[in-house]
Parts: structure tokens; C-alpha cells; sequence
């Protein structure tokens, strides 16, 4: 079966990039407008080539996944966890996949025919809410909805990034309906399987949940805003507080908590990257008293997250978020009135040697975080020692002095490192 899939998503890449070629030819050979064609406009993402290396990462993806070439006797013998997923979930997925042809090749033919697809997604979802609410056998249908709703915001979800990125597709009022069916379907899904149908919760579900809702405020609020990264940290730091603080807390998700963790996790990520960004490229002045102290807790709601879970992913948005605030306050408030290049210099050798001397104030749990702050202290000495340099010339005695001064950081780390090994 793992070659039969790898076989037909290499056979699926490949005719997706010979029809790409050929459209390219034939559009060469062939100028006059009866005989003009381009096989783009039967593509899904109006792009061939984008197609072809989908199949291909599919392909592969199949390959190393379910592949025995690189396993010895003793791994074949005991079952990955993935392997277990797979098998327990087969018929689900094969259902997925059958949907997902079905509505692939409706799609192709009403494009062929310049029908609005989303015409076809608010048809059928109007028509399984509908029946959903009237029907007794519910239960039938709660898996209905559930699969197609997954298939529609998916596409959705699609549409918004690329919008994001490219802005090739717009919007319609269909559109607009469509994406808040979508969104009240996903209630419906959440609700009937908690309260209606005792399962236990779908993770599955109720991360595409909150990936669509993400995109969907973040797409109609930047109509608006008009600056994505602005967005983007607002709506992420916003849902990030909202599952922290009231979701998690709720007892409709109590069998939800792992997976409420892991997204409230990786929305504090996006809030810190989208901040730095916005902080760097899109700056608005008077927006900085909020900004601010909205980056000093994301920094140290990370910390928070590495001391409970051994996360050194959080430990390094700690860090990020942490240092390129100090950074910003001393660079727009203390060197751009006094312009001193030499005051950089001297900010980054202060901040390694204070985060060397924290550890001596703050114990950690684990070892490997002080070989982390210590390597970071360094980090930033070099830093500092080769922005030194590029802005003066180099003079072996100032060299001394700094490798004089490094030197009492690696005391400053042997010192702990030894007590704490002892």
C-alpha cells in the first residue's frame, strides 16, 4: 500500500508538471485566439507547477512515513504509533479521500463551466445543518457534517493565506456566507460530540477550529487594518489569553486539555514573531505603550511554559522576545538621542554579563538551562565584540581587553556549573 501511494502521487506530479510544460508550448505554437489553451485553468491552486511539487512532498511523505528500507528486524516487529493511528483510522481516511475526489472533480467541471464553486460548499452546507436539526437519526449526520466541514474550511483556509500572500482571489458575499456556516458548523460539530453523542474530544477537530477562526478574524479584521503582522499579533496574543485563561478552565473541554495546551503554546509563538515584525518594519509610535508590555508578558508567559513543560522552544521565545524588547527601548530612547556607536557596544556586553550574574539570582530546574543562558551570554559578547570592530579599527590591545572580559564570563559559568554539578 506505502508504494502503491508513493507510485501515484510521483505518476500525479509528474502529469501535473508535463501539463504545465505543454500548456507553455502550446501557447508558443498556437497564438490565435480559437486555438489558444491553457490547461492552468483546470488547476485547484492556478498554478501547475504548485500542483506538481504537492504530489511530490505528498509522495514522499507516504514514502518515509510507511517505508521499511531504513528500519532493522527489531523496529519492523514493534508497530509505530503512527502505524497504530493509521490502522485504526483507515476507513475514516479513505472516506476523507473519497469526499475530497468527489468535490476535486464537481469543482473542475463547474470551473470548466465558470460556476462559482462556493455556490455548490453553501448549497450542501445549508443542506446537512438543515436535515442535521430535523433529522432523529442525527448521528449519521454528525459525521456528514463533520467531514465536510472539515473539506469546506480547509479550502477556506487555503483561500485566506494565499490571500494573505498573493492576494489573487476575492471575496465574494458567497464568500462571506460560506465562511460563517463554516464557523457555526464547527459549534454544531463541537457540541453534538460533547454534550449529544458523550465522545470523547476530536483533536483533530478542534484544532481546524481554531486555525479557521484564526484566519477568518484575522482576514476580515485586515479588510480594515490593512497590516497583517498588526493582525496577525493582535488575534493570536487575544486567543492565546482566551484559551489560557477561560477555555482551559471551562469543564465542556476537560478532555481537551492537551491539545488547548499545544495551542495556546503555539499562539504565543505567532504573537512574539508578529509583534518583533510589526515592531521592526511597521512602527507606529503612540501604539508602543501597548505593544510593550504586551511583549514583556509574552516573554515571560514562555518562561512560565518552559518551567512546566521542559519546552526549550518557549525558553528561545523567551529569549527572542525578551531581548529584542530591551533592545528596542535602549535603542529608540537612549541611542537615537545620543547617536554613540560605542553605546551599542557597551549595552551588549552589560546585557551578557547581567544574564550571567541571573543565574546566581534565579535557580532553575534543569542543568541544561544554565548551559543556555551562559551560551547566550556569550553569544552576545561576540556580538558585541564583532560590531566592535566593524565600526573601529582593529587594535590588538582593546582585543586583550575584551578577551579579558569574556574571560570572567566563562569563570562566571564554571563557577555555577561546578556548584550545581556538586
Amino acid at each position: 500500500m506505502n508504494i502503491l501511494l508513493f507510485l501515484i502521487s510521483i505518476i500525479f506530479s509528474f502529469i501535473f508538471y508535463s501539463f504545465h510544460n505543454l500548456s507553455i508550448l502550446w501557447n508558443f505554437l498556437w497564438e490565435d485566439k480559437y486555438l489558444y489553451l491553457n490547461f492552468s485553468q483546470f488547476s485547484l491552486t492556478w498554478n501547475l507547477i504548485i500542483e506538481s511539487l504537492i504530489f511530490l512532498i505528498i509522495g514522499f511523505t507516504f514514502f518515509l512515513l510507511f517505508s521499511t528500507f531504513f528500519k532493522n528486524k527489531k523496529q519492523i516487529n514493534t508497530t509505530p504509533y503512527f502505524k497504530k493511528w493509521l490502522k485504526k483510522n483507515f476507513k475514516i481516511i479513505l472516506y476523507y479521500i473519497g469526499f475530497i475526489l468527489f468535490y476535486v472533480s464537481i469543482s473542475m467541471m463547474l470551473k470548466k463551466l465558470n460556476f462559482n464553486f462556493a455556490y455548490i460548499i453553501l448549497f450542501i452546507n445549508v443542506l446537512i445543518i438543515t436535515t442535521f436539526f430535523i433529522s432523529s437519526r442525527f448521528f449519521i449526520l454528525a459525521d456528514l457534517l463533520k467531514i465536510n466541514n472539515v473539506i469546506f474550511s480547509s479550502v477556506y483556509i487555503f483561500l485566506f493565506i494565499n490571500t494573505f500572500i498573493i492576494k489573487q482571489y476575492e471575496f465574494l458575499t458567497i464568500d462571506f456566507i460560506n465562511s460563517i456556516i463554516i464557523l457555526f458548523s464547527f459549534i454544531i460539530i463541537l457540541y453534538s460530540d460533547k454534550v449529544l453523542l458523550k465522545n470523547k474530544s476530536d483533536s483533530f477537530i478542534l484544532i481546524n477550529f481554531f486555525i479557521y477562526t484564526f484566519l477568518f478574524i484575522s482576514f476580515y479584521f485586515n479588510i480594515y487594518f490593512n497590516n497583517i503582522s498588526f493582525i496577525f499579533s493582535f488575534i493570536s496574543f487575544f486567543l492565546n489569553i482566551l484559551i489560557f485563561y477561560l477555555l482551559s478552565k471551562i469543564h465542556f473541554f476537560k478532555n481537551s486539555k492537551i491539545t488547548l495546551t499545544v495551542l495556546w503554546i503555539f499562539l504565543s509563538y505567532i504573537s512574539i514573531i508578529s509583534w518583533v515584525y510589526y515592531l521592526l518594519f511597521y512602527n507606529i509610535f503612540y501604539l508602543e505603550l501597548i505593544i510593550i508590555p504586551i511583549l514583556f508578558y509574552s516573554a515571560f508567559f514562555n518562561f512560565k511554559i518552559h518551567k512546566l513543560y521542559e519546552n526549550y522552544t518557549s525558553f528561545l521565545f523567551f529569549f527572542i522576545s525578551f531581548y529584542f524588547i530591551v533592545f528596542y527601548i535602549y535603542y529608540n530612547y537612549i541611542y537615537l538621542i545620543n547617536h554613540n556607536d560605542l553605546s551599542l557596544v557597551f549595552y551588549g556586553f552589560t546585557i551578557s554579563l547581567i544574564t550571567s550574574l541571573s543565574t546566581y539570582l534565579y535557580k532553575y530546574k534543569r542543568i541544561y538551562d544554565y548551559y543556555i543562558m551562559y551560551f547566550m551570554s556569550l553569544l552576545t559578547s561576540i556580538v558585541a565584540t564583532v560590531y566592535y570592530f566593524y565600526i573601529n579599527p582593529f587594535d590588538l590591545f582593546n582585543l586583550w581587553i575584551i578577551l579579558l572580559y569574556d574571560s570572567v564570563l566563562v569563570f562566571i559559568s564554571y563557577n555555577k556549573l561546578r556548584k550545581i554539578e556538586n
